[in-house]
């Protein structure tokens, strides 16, 4: 039987899973995202009821220490040493409920419920909450400067089946017309505007590789459809990003450029100020949709999500607020 490959389309392909080095790390995530991951569908799953054989098992309480050339003297020392080794460990490994620890291992599944089958733990000395607290203020830093960030595959890698670049030129496009909106400071734009920029309209007539069929239609196309189209979806990737925006459901509505949006990010600081002034904001702050929806009432009924996580980032880099847990921001 044959996989269905519609399925795998919002994935990247296993072979190319190694060239993210966040693959082969220790990702330290919060345990909500953890229980709501989303598993391959393009690798099988060990569910934990197959049997690896063993060359050898035995039972590390019962190993004998033989250690040639030492003394009697040196023996008994050493016996001690392990001894209070041993006591440590115990110390460090014996949990009580209430107890802070911290674990490394893997995620599995076992009888249909997602766990961490932990390779390493030990218990953690804080009576001050400072462990914590630096684990608080790291984890929002480590999610938005690599989680959050999606994974861009070089250009020096393969192409896909069927001659698709697995980094496309629309991709491309899009990253050069956001470091022109940046570099220049525009805070709106029309897409015409752009198709009269010399080096981004040469970079969007090179030929995309694409299926045969899209070349058979292509090929009626006059060049200068092909650009405005090229551009148009270059524009609707910097959409989904939050990066550019509009005001109205128009497509022939003004972008707005959310990092040179002053009007939105003093409405949405204003929304945080006055709501964490109210006692039931006042002990964690304003949650995300809370704010979200009074700016969509204030600015602009068509505020995107991702507009919204865009200047919220771009306000806490500037330490304008503060976000005191996930979801949930405060203004100084």
């Amino acid at each position: 039987m044959q996989s269905d490959p519609a399925k795998y389309e919002a994935e990247m392909p296993s072979l190319l899973w190694g060239l993210d080095p966040v693959f082969s790390a220790f990702a330290r995530l919060y345990i909500k995202d953890i229980k709501e991951m989303k598993e391959s569908k393009q690798v099988p799953v060990d569910d934990g009821t197959g049997v690896i054989n063993c060359i050898c098992w035995k039972n590390p309480r019962e190993a004998e220490w033989s250690l040639p050339g030492l003394d009697t003297s040196c023996s008994s020392d050493l016996a001690e040493q392990m001894k209070k080794l041993q006591e440590e460990v115990l110390q460090k490994t014996k949990l009580e409920i209430g107890d802070v620890v911290w674990v490394r291992g893997h995620i599995r599944i076992y009888r249909e419920q997602r766990e961490i089958q932990a390779s390493t733990y030990y218990k953690v000395d804080d009576p001050m909450c400072e462990v914590q607290i630096s684990r608080m203020l790291e984890l929002p830093c480590l999610y938005r400067e690599v989680y959050d960030k999606p994974f861009k595959i070089p250009e020096e890698a393969p192409s896909a089946p069927g001659g698709l670049n697995l980094r496309s030129s629309i991709d491309l496009l899009s990253e050069k017309v956001k470091d022109f909106l940046l570099e220049n400071r525009i805070q709106t734009f029309y897409q015409q505007e752009l198709e009269t920029v010399n080096n981004l309209v040469s970079l969007a007539s090179q030929p995309v590789s694409r299926t045969d069929s899209q070349l058979m239609d292509s090929k009626s196309e006059p060049s200068s459809k092909l650009i405005h189209r090229a551009f148009k979806e270059a524009i609707k990737v910097l959409q989904e990003k939050g990066v550019v925006f509009q005001k109205s459901n128009s497509p022939k509505d003004v972008y707005h450029v959310t990092d040179q949006d002053k009007e939105l990010h003093n409405v949405t600081l204003g929304v945080v100020k006055a709501d964490c002034r109210k006692s039931r904001h006042a002990e964690k702050g304003c949650h995300f949709l809370h704010i979200l929806c009074c700016v969509r009432q204030s600015y602009s009924p068509y505020l995107s999500e991702m507009v919204m996580h865009h200047v919220l980032n771009l306000l806490e880099r500037n330490s304008d607020i503060v976000s005191t847990m996930e979801g949930y921001y405060m203004a100084f």
